[in-house]
């Protein structure tokens, strides 16, 4: 495919799944909790604990202007049969026995790993669920999820046991598709929650293991460095800024989280939108004037995820000026493919494959196999590569190792969210 067609297909792309995006209906807002149940909530459980972020524990997000839609009503992952909040039968709440620390409860007793809540807190929980089911004349009001018993309705059909014939809900998960913003280099489809920041290092020894020991296995050896900071300016929309010690590279990138898998949309795929440029400032580099040192990026990350453990990622990109120093200079077309499996709760195995499809290319196809592990808001990737890059337009054309010689090098990354 030739890098105008390419242009043409993703353009295309973006604005079918724009419209699609629009197109989605809002959902209706929930009623907020009162100032003292959202200061307890938020000093205990929500931003400052593990209840917050795109991806809260147990799915349950508790930062303030979400807890009541995140809870009341919604059965309990630990006990589906308990709903955490249940306006129908405040006393059948399941966050009541969690505050509480009731015998039977999943888990530990909320909140985790701090003091418990103080008696006149609980007091002030059980007062608020209570609430639910009156309105302020004091008339009880039955939960709508909870309609009376009124016996069987006798002009109803029966429900198929399978649930044939009812309208099927996207599957969601527990767990993002991909922890960190990059697989090795390739961009994932994970964004920043809004106001949160992103902290990245990215590094890459330059010597190839094959050097041996007189290099320490490479460890002896210069290395490529990228410093990265990124900023959520809302759930599905963020933006970075890094420099690489690679030709001293500045990189300007935004990424839009078009679609989620299993959020506010039946398609089994999330994509993400990458588009961005670069400056090489490094003095003199083999001779290009300022104004052949601009190159620009467009990406798009599609990402199936199986389920907590298996998800895969297909990368289309595109970048111009890859070999910037060459007077008539060409760009890069090329396909990403990589994946990750967890192998313990958030330890993993990753692997991508980046090879050129058209346009300027180093020697070899780019590749990068490791392991990754998620510590907090932390985020950990050590990894083989062929690849000294690190922007996008870097790390596009390929690498100068051949896999097939044993010629490999290391390097890593590490994401800090806060």
């Amino acid at each position: 495919m030739k890098p105008k067609a390419f242009a043409i297909v993703m353009i295309s792309t973006i604005l079918c799944l724009s419209s699609f995006v629009l197109g989605q209906g809002l959902e209706d807002s929930r009623a907020q909790a009162p100032a003292n149940i959202k200061t307890i909530i938020k000093q205990n459980c929500g931003v400052s604990g593990c209840h917050s972020g795109k991806y809260p524990a147990a799915g349950h997000n508790f930062e303030p202007d979400k807890f009541v839609a995140a809870v009341v009503d919604a059965p309990s992952q630990e006990m589906p049969d308990l709903k955490i909040v249940d306006a129908a039968r405040p006393e059948k709440s399941y966050l009541l026995a969690k505050i509480k620390g009731e015998p039977g409860i999943g888990g530990k007793r909320m909140p985790a790993d701090r003091d418990p809540l103080t008696e006149e807190q609980i007091r002030q929980i059980e007062d608020w669920i209570k609430s639910l089911g009156t309105d302020p004349s004091g008339t009880e009001v039955i939960s709508e999820s909870t309609p009376p018993d009124r016996g069987p309705a006798l002009d109803s059909p029966p429900v198929p046991a399978d649930g044939a014939g009812q309208a099927s809900k996207p599957k969601s998960f527990s767990k993002p598709a991909f922890w960190g913003t990059r697989l090795v280099n390739l961009p994932t489809t994970t964004t920043l929650g809004k106001g949160k920041f992103l902290f990245r290092v990215s590094h890459r020894f330059q010597p190839p293991v094959s050097a041996g020991w007189d290099s320490f296995y490479g460890f002896d050896g210069p290395a490529f460095i990228l410093l990265s900071f990124g900023y959520g300016i809302t759930d599905n929309l963020m933006v970075t800024v890094g420099r690489s010690k690679l030709y001293q590279e500045w990189e300007f990138n935004a990424d839009w989280a078009v679609i989620e898998q299993g959020k506010k949309s039946a398609l089994p795929f999330s994509a993400t939108l990458h588009a961005g440029g670069s400056l090489v400032s490094q003095d003199e580099p083999t001779g290009a004037e300022w104004s052949g040192r601009f190159r620009f990026n467009a990406l798009l990350s599609l990402a199936y995820q199986l389920n907590d453990r298996l998800s895969f990622l297909l990368v289309p990109a595109y970048a111009l000026n890859t070999n910037f120093w060459e007077p008539s200079s060409e760009g890069t077309l090329a396909l990403g493919i990589g994946g990750r499996f967890m192998v313990v709760d958030d330890l993993s195995l990753i692997a991508e494959w980046v090879p050129r499809l058209a346009g300027y290319k180093d020697f070899y196809s780019g590749w990068g196999l490791g392991v990754e592990k998620k510590i907090g808001g932390h985020v950990f990737q050590f990894f083989v590569t062929d690849s000294i890059g690190l922007t996008a337009a870097q790390y596009l054309p390929g690498g100068d190792l051949k896999l097939g010689d044993g010629d490999f090098r290391i390097g890593f990354n590490i994401f800090r969210t806060f």
